[in-house]
């Protein structure tokens, strides 16, 4: 068969925590929107939201989603991030919004009981279980299971 090329090397830093910890220490929780904010998805959003869903963002960053669809009405929002440097921010920029709860969890591992959410959101966090592979057409079987595994679990 045809030989697998090696993933770009600067790819591999985005599974590695201590890049995301030094990148939220340096950026703190100033919004950085990867592939753009809610508004860009807002109507699909509203399409499939109730207000009383509880929500789970994955892999949240220091993405402003979570706390714009606590605006918007959503009151139950569970945000989580490997990164402890990020969570710490997080949690301390919207302290005084209790219905946002954040937790230091890696999504290959999540430790929420069966049916604890009506809706998951990612935006750009599955990526990152990619970033080994070279031919996104064609992924390796331990990337596909690593990642049938993941939504296997929520």
């Amino acid at each position: 068969g045809m030989e697998r090329r090696r993933a770009p090397a600067a790819n591999r830093r985005y599974r590695q925590r201590r890049f995301w910890d030094a990148l939220y220490r340096q950026e703190g929780a100033e919004p950085r929107e990867w592939l753009g904010g809610l508004s860009r998805f807002l109507p699909q959003l509203e399409a499939e939201l109730r207000p009383g869903d509880r929500i789970l963002v994955l892999g949240c960053g220091n993405s402003a989603l979570s706390h714009d669809l606590h605006e918007l009405g959503y009151t139950d929002v569970t945000s989580i991030d490997f990164s402890p440097a990020c969570i710490a921010a997080m949690r301390a920029r919207y302290a005084r919004c209790p219905g946002l709860r954040w937790a230091v969890m890696d999504i290959r591992a999540l430790a929420f009981p069966d049916a604890a959410f009506d809706v998951v959101l990612e935006k750009g966090t599955l990526d990152v279980l990619m970033v080994e592979e070279t031919d996104p057409w064609d992924v390796s079987p331990q990337a596909a299971a690593t990642m049938h595994r993941v939504l296997a679990e929520v």
